[in-house]
């Protein structure tokens, strides 16, 4: 009765694993960010903080994760973690979340068994989340942007080195002839903040970087935010611009837009020159942007109130009978303003 209960006599295969083991068979253990900021403790039966040099004895890497990335409740927050470290695995902690989210989805799909055939009724939506989840410019820490808290570094600048690092990007502008007001741009600020993010060591990419991976990833980056909008087209319908201006060679160029309670896309630019003075062509082209958009989302076209765009109008409402045509307000307020002028100046 003795000799079964000593541990000699319980099959290697049956022993427990050790925290070791676990660890070592995690999957995760390979693709993970949270194991470079941890290491394991000298008896190799628990990791620790490399920041604050807390050990985690139990959870694994996730209890490491929830640490570095300051969830209240499961495990003690690290006060010594770099901001933007914490950024980063609060960004990841929250990518893992969607993706955990749309596979619940995908398994809480609803099954119905008709004999021996089991039929599966899966959620359109799900792509469409997956296909939504990377975004460029999602990744880096908000350092001068409104409301972003600044670092103690940057609080303690003199003002000699931000008028040094003003000069800098001053010099850029001046050097590559980029207008000034291209300081306005949107994508300025959080360019500035993606920098201070990476810190002292980042190279710029090169122009052959600039002109061809990274130019196909923001177009890719704007597809996405299209199809977005296309989903907006759909439940509330959307308003189709025709803007026509003649350039410095007296061409007669059209710029279709699309506009919608989430914002305005631009579609397309078209050299009019050859089909403007004539209603019927007009028409051929705005039919065209129509049925690209989807007759079914557009619910009135705006153009210039010329004769014959007001011509190519009718036309549209006798194809499409559940569209209406509506005159530019702007043209039609300068038309306004330019007949009273000319009525003073008969005077």
């Amino acid at each position: 009765m003795a000799s079964s209960e000593t541990p000699s006599s319980q099959p290697p295969s049956q022993e427990a694993p050790s925290a070791q083991s676990l660890v070592q068979t995690n999957v995760r253990g390979k693709t993970d960010i949270a194991w470079a900021h941890c290491t394991k403790s000298p008896d190799e039966k628990s990791l620790v903080c490399i920041y604050c040099h807390k050990a985690f004895g139990g959870g694994g890497i996730h209890r490491v994760k929830q640490h570095l990335t300051g969830i209240v409740g499961n495990v003690e927050i690290c006060k010594s973690v770099p901001a933007e470290i914490r950024f980063q695995m609060k960004q990841h902690f929250n990518e893992r979340s969607k993706k955990r989210k749309t596979s619940d989805m995908a398994e809480s799909e609803s099954f119905t068994t008709e004999g021996d055939e089991l039929q599966v009724q899966t959620n359109p939506r799900v792509g469409a989340s997956k296909k939504n989840d990377a975004r460029i410019g999602t990744y880096f820490l908000p350092r001068t942007t409104p409301g972003a808290q600044p670092t103690l570094k940057s609080v303690m600048q003199s003002k000699e080195v931000v008028e040094k690092c003003d000069l800098a990007i001053a010099k850029w502008f001046i050097d590559a002839s980029i207008p000034f007001n291209a300081a306005n741009s949107p994508y300025f600020q959080p360019a500035v903040d993606a920098l201070c993010c990476m810190g002292v060591g980042y190279k710029v990419p090169t122009m052959h970087a600039l002109r061809s991976n990274l130019l196909n990833k923001w177009v890719d980056d704007v597809k996405i935010q299209i199809e977005q909008y296309r989903s907006i087209w759909k439940d509330t319908g959307c308003t189709l611009m025709a803007d026509g201006w003649t350039d410095c060679c007296r061409r007669t160029l059209i710029n279709f837009l699309v506009y919608c309670p989430k914002g305005t896309v631009f579609i397309k630019s078209v050299d009019a020159s050859g089909a403007s003075k004539t209603a019927e062509t007009l028409f051929k082209l705005f039919k065209e942007v129509v049925l690209y958009v989807g007759q079914e989302n557009v619910v009135q076209v705006v153009t210039d109130n010329v004769a014959n765009y007001v011509a190519a109008g009718k036309l549209l409402e006798r194809e499409f009978p559940k569209l209406f045509w509506s005159p530019c307000a702007a043209h039609c307020i300068n038309l306004m303003l330019q007949d009273m002028g000319e009525i003073r100046g008969s005077k």
